[in-house]
């Protein structure tokens, strides 16, 4: 629990020094497969707070019509996505990183929003609709951050090079589209299968 909280309290240090930071993660020993899991469970939970908290002018649903499971999958399925994705071109392109590093690197990629959504959301119930715009601007910050990181991330914990980084960066975003249309297509054959299955056997037992 002592090094959990160690690698828990780093994170700060990460975000004012994220390239050094990275290679801490990987080499230092300041993350872990365990610190890097709770910082999704804190992203999961920060976006819970934020679609509660967040003025109704702006989120007018809050989290009504949603369902804990669903926000779930929303929250963390494409960052498990990018995971897979980023490890998977790394691996052809012949990245540095193993399926460990990214795992725990994009982890730590998502702090700002860990630290900085729930703050927003609660500042948000200060502003008018015509401040919107205020409201719309730290919402950019937090993922512009976010997209700054993963750059940051792909560079650093492959050693790319500044032009390879962008290329793997739209072969890693191409995967992750592959991976959710064969996903979907593969639960598609998987249902429709069930649904022979259980349709053929209603009958066989009918007829006997």
């Amino acid at each position: 629990m002592r090094r959990l909280g160690e690698q828990l309290a780093y994170t700060w240090t990460f975000l004012r020094h994220p390239i050094d930071g990275f290679y801490d993660l990987r080499f230092a020993g300041k993350g872990s497969v365990l610190s890097a899991s709770v910082i999704l469970a804190l992203f999961y939970l920060c976006r819970l707070l934020k679609l509660a908290w967040t003025h109704f002018v702006f989120n007018p649903l809050g989290l009504h019509g949603t369902s804990p499971v669903q926000e779930l999958l929303i929250a963390l399925l494409p960052v498990l996505i990018w995971v897979l994705a980023n490890y998977l071109v790394s691996c052809i392109t012949k990245g540095q990183g193993t399926f460990k590093a990214v795992y725990i690197s994009t982890a730590y990629s998502l702090l700002p929003f860990v630290y900085f959504a729930v703050p927003v959301a609660i500042v948000s119930n200060v502003f008018s609709k015509a401040e919107g715009t205020i409201y719309g601007f730290f919402d950019f910050v937090i993922w512009g951050w976010i997209a700054i990181l993963f750059y940051i991330q792909v560079k650093e914990v492959h050693g790319f090079e500044v032009t390879e980084t962008f290329v793997n960066m739209l072969w890693m975003l191409f995967s992750g589209v592959a991976i959710i249309a064969f996903s979907l297509a593969l639960f598609g054959i998987v249902v429709q299968s069930v649904n022979f299955a259980v349709s053929f056997f209603r009958e066989a037992i009918g007829y006997v």
